[in-house]
């Protein structure tokens, strides 16, 4: 039965007793109108708390992958493999990956590179390149045979 809104009107009698307005009937139809017009509004407040409760999950996500994608820390080490004492082939690099949310204006952002501790040897510059969205190359120029340094991902376009 779909629900019909109804006016209660009290019963009403005079001083003698008579009946001057005849009330709603309390009644099992009544009754049941009241209990799907409670659930009708249960039901629509429900799925409006829902429907809140996941726009409120997402905006949160949303946030997180923001945070995430502008201000990004990790340590990292190079090792020199690739050394024959004085002269090299090639300078000694790591990858980078980053983890979670991949950068959305790659390459266009900055790494600052802090050495924290490097074996024998000078540790050089690092030089960061290959800036992708989700990581990056770092290379030592110097003869140290490993280096291992904190790395900082900034990305203020986002």
């Amino acid at each position: 039965m779909p629900y019909e809104k109804i006016q209660w009107q009290d019963r009403i009698k005079d001083s003698n007793g008579n009946i001057i307005q005849e009330g709603t009937p309390f009644s099992a139809g009544n009754m049941n109108n009241i209990v799907e017009g409670i659930e009708i509004g249960h039901s629509s407040v429900g799925l409006l708390a829902t429907f809140l409760a996941q726009q409120v999950n997402l905006n949160t996500k949303e946030l997180e992958k923001y945070k995430k994608q502008r201000l990004l820390q990790g340590q990292a080490t190079i090792s020199a493999s690739s050394s024959n004492g004085y002269f090299r082939d090639l300078d000694p690099f790591v990858q980078v990956s980053l983890n979670g949310f991949a950068q959305i204006n790659a390459p266009n952002y900055d790494v600052i590179v802090t050495p924290i501790s490097g074996d024998t040897g000078l540790i050089g510059d690092l030089q960061v390149y290959d800036k992708t969205q989700n990581g990056f190359k770092v290379k030592m120029t110097g003869s140290a045979s490993s280096v291992t340094f904190l790395w900082t991902l900034i990305n203020p376009a986002v």
